[in-house]
C-alpha cells in the first residue's frame, strides 16, 4: 500500500499541466470595409428582424414557423443530446459510489457435515475515483461542451434559415397572386382582339391567318395562367411545410407587394460577421473540441491512478456477531503497446482539428462573399426597380393616348389591344422586381446572420 501511495504522489507531482493545446482563433484575411456599402455604420440586428417589413400576416408566419417547423422543433432535441453528453462526460471527474446487499444460505457444517440451515446477511458501500493527471478527463468534458455549444449555435443557423425561407416564400406567393391578376387582364384583352377579329372575318374584313395568329396569342396567354397557378400552389405547399402542418387547406390572403416596408439593413464592419454569423460560431466550437480532443488523445499515452474505498458489514444472524472490513486500494494502469493505436487516436485527432481550422476559414471567407453578394443584389434590384417603374409608368401613358385616339376614331382597336398588353407587360415585370427587391434584403439579412446572438 505505501509503495502504491508513493508511486501515486510521484505521477501527481510530476503533471502539472493540461495536455490540451492553447486555442487560438485561426488567422484570417479579413477586409476593413464592405466593397459593396460605403457606410461602416454599426447597429444591432433585432432578433425579430422580419418586423421590420411591417407586416402583420408576415409576423404571425413567422411566430408559426419558430413555434412548430419539423426542422426547429427536431433541432432543439438535438441540443438536448448534446446536452446530456456534456453531464455524461463530466461523471468521470466526479468519485462513483455503489452500495450492495444481499443475504446467503449455508445448510452444511464443514467440521462435522451435520446439515442445518445458516443465514449470513452482508451490506457493503464502496467508492472508486480515477485521478484526471493529465486532464484527459477534463479534455472530455471541455470538448463535450464545446459540441453542446456547437449545437446550440447550428440551432440558430437552422432558424435563421427557416425565417429567411418563410420570407422568401411569402412574398413570392404575394408576387404570384399579382401575376395572375396581371395574367388575367392579359388573357381577357387577347381573347377581345380574338372576338373582334373572328367578327372581321366574318365580313370577309380579315383572313383566316389574322385569326389563326390571334388564337396563338389566346393559346400561349392560357397556357402562361396555368403555369402561375401551379406555381402558386407550389408556393402555399412550401410554405405550409415551413410552418409544419399538411398543405391541405392552407391558404394566405392576397396582398400587393406596394405596401409592404423595404427595409434599410446596416451591415456594419466585416469583422463583425464572425461574432453575427451562427454558422460561423459553430464551426468554431467543433474547432474548439477537436482541440480539447487532442488533449485527451494526448493524456491517453500516460499512466491513469485510480483510488478505491470498500466498507462491508456482515452478520451471521440474530444474536451472532457482527464483522467488518475497510479496504482501501489504488490501481496505476500503464499503457505499453496497443499496436499503435494510441498514436493513430492522436493522428486523427490532430488531423481533424488542421480539417477544421481550413473549414472555419473556409466559411468566414464564404460569409464574406454572401454579403458581397448580397449588397450588390439590393443594388442592383433598387435600381433595376427603378427602370422598370418608369417603363411601367410610361406605358400607362401610351395606353392612355391610345384610348383617346382610339375614342376619337384616330386609330384602330388592334393598336388600342397592343398597348394595353405592352401596359400589363411591363406591370409584370414591374412586380417581378419589387419582389426581387424585397428577397435581396432578406438575403442581406441572412448573410449578416439575421438578429441571432449568443
Amino acid at each position: 500500500m505505501k509503495r502504491i501511495l508513493l508511486s501515486t504522489v510521484t505521477i501527481i507531482s510530476l503533471s502539472a499541466c493540461s495536455l490540451t493545446p492553447e486555442y487560438s482563433r485561426p488567422t484570417l484575411d479579413q477586409p476593413t470595409i464592405w466593397e459593396g456599402e460605403t457606410s461602416d455604420k454599426s447597429e444591432v440586428i433585432p432578433y425579430a428582424w422580419w418586423k421590420s417589413f411591417e407586416d402583420d400576416t408576415l409576423n404571425s408566419l413567422m411566430a408559426t414557423a419558430l413555434e412548430k417547423n419539423t426542422d426547429i422543433t427536431a433541432g432543439i432535441q438535438v441540443v438536448e443530446q448534446s446536452r446530456a453528453a456534456l453531464k455524461i462526460s463530466g461523471a468521470d471527474l466526479w468519485p462513483s459510489l455503489e452500495f450492495d446487499n444481499g443475504i446467503s444460505t449455508n445448510n452444511t457444517n464443514p467440521n462435522t457435515g451435520a446439515r442445518y440451515e445458516t443465514n449470513r446477511y452482508s451490506a457493503g458501500l464502496s467508492a472508486s475515483y480515477e485521478l484526471d493527471l493529465f486532464g484527459g478527463n477534463r479534455a472530455d468534458k471541455d470538448a463535450a461542451r464545446a459540441n453542446l455549444l456547437s449545437s446550440i449555435y447550428s440551432q440558430g443557423a437552422l432558424e435563421l434559415v427557416v425565417m429567411a425561407d418563410v420570407a422568401q416564400n411569402y412574398f413570392t406567393l404575394l408576387n404570384l397572386y399579382e401575376r395572375l391578376r396581371i395574367a388575367d387582364e392579359n388573357l381577357s384583352s387577347r381573347r377581345e382582339v380574338l372576338r373582334i377579329i373572328q367578327v372581321r372575318v366574318n365580313e370577309g374584313a380579315d383572313s383566316d391567318l389574322e385569326l389563326a395568329q390571334q388564337r396563338n396569342l389566346v393559346a400561349s396567354a392560357e397556357a402562361s395562367r396555368a403555369q402561375i397557378i401551379e406555381l402558386i400552389t407550389n408556393a402555399k405547399n412550401a410554405l405550409a411545410v415551413l410552418l409544419g402542418r399538411a398543405p391541405q387547406g392552407f391558404s394566405v390572403a392576397e396582398k400587393r407587394l406596394d405596401g409592404i416596408q423595404i427595409p434599410e439593413v446596416a451591415t456594419g464592419q466585416p469583422s463583425e460577421l464572425l461574432e453575427r454569423r451562427p454558422d460561423i460560431k459553430a464551426i468554431e466550437a467543433d474547432l474548439v473540441a477537436a482541440n480539447a480532443n487532442i488533449g485527451a488523445a494526448r493524456a491517453a499515452f500516460y499512466p491513469s491512478v485510480s483510488l478505491g474505498i470498500d466498507d462491508t458489514f456482515s452478520i451471521a444472524g440474530f444474536g451472532d456477531p457482527s464483522t467488518s472490513a475497510l479496504t482501501l486500494a489504488a490501481a496505476i494502469t500503464t499503457p505499453i503497446f496497443q499496436g499503435g493505436a494510441l498514436q493513430g487516436s492522436l493522428d486523427n485527432a490532430t488531423a481533424r482539428q488542421l480539417e477544421l481550422v481550413e473549414m472555419y476559414r473556409g466559411a468566414v471567407y464564404e460569409s464574406f462573399k454572401d454579403v458581397e453578394d448580397a449588397l450588390a443584389a439590393v443594388k442592383a434590384a433598387k435600381v433595376r426597380k427603378g427602370f422598370l417603374e418608369t417603363a411601367m409608368l410610361q406605358s400607362r401613358r401610351a395606353y392612355s393616348l391610345s384610348k383617346e385616339r382610339y375614342d376619337a376614331g384616330a386609330i384602330d382597336f388592334q393598336t388600342l389591344l397592343d398597348t394595353q398588353i405592352s401596359l400589363l407587360s411591363a406591370e409584370d415585370t414591374y412586380a417581378q422586381s419589387r419582389l426581387a427587391e424585397l428577397a435581396a434584403s432578406v438575403l442581406l439579412y441572412k448573410a449578416m446572420g439575421g438578429g441571432w446572438s449568443h
